[in-house]
């Protein structure tokens, strides 16, 4: 399949904009570098540990911030920590009610589904 971009907007205390961004669906969140979330998303007081692809864990702490892919606007976690390299991870795709169709190589739009207890 190869790898998937979008185009993105991330809003919160200010703007950020990709017109190519990785999508990474091994990634289970959005991952920005700490010193772009600490100028433009809003911090939580929560850090967590994130396990790389290369096996290591670093501590992020956690933001939160509008989204938009595709059209579609939501609220999203996004983990950041020193010199990370920004990815879009499955937690925001799926909150965005989007996913990657693994024929076309591109983002679709899904229904939203919503688990009742």
């Amino acid at each position: 399949m190869g790898h998937v971009f979008v185009k993105a907007r991330f809003r919160g205390r200010g703007v950020v904009e990709f017109e190519k961004i990785l999508v990474d669906t091994g990634a289970s969140f959005t991952v920005m570098p700490l010193d772009v979330a600490e100028r433009h998303f809003i911090e939580t007081p929560f850090t967590v540990d994130l396990k790389l692809g290369d096996g290591r864990v670093v501590k992020a702490k956690v933001f939160v911030a509008e989204g938009e892919i595709e059209g579609r606007r939501g609220p999203l976690r996004i983990m950041a920590f020193e010199n990370a390299i920004p990815v879009v991870g499955v937690d925001t795709l799926e909150t965005l009610g989007l996913k990657v169709d693994p024929v076309t190589g591109g983002i679709e739009k899904t229904e939203y589904y919503m688990l009742y207890i």
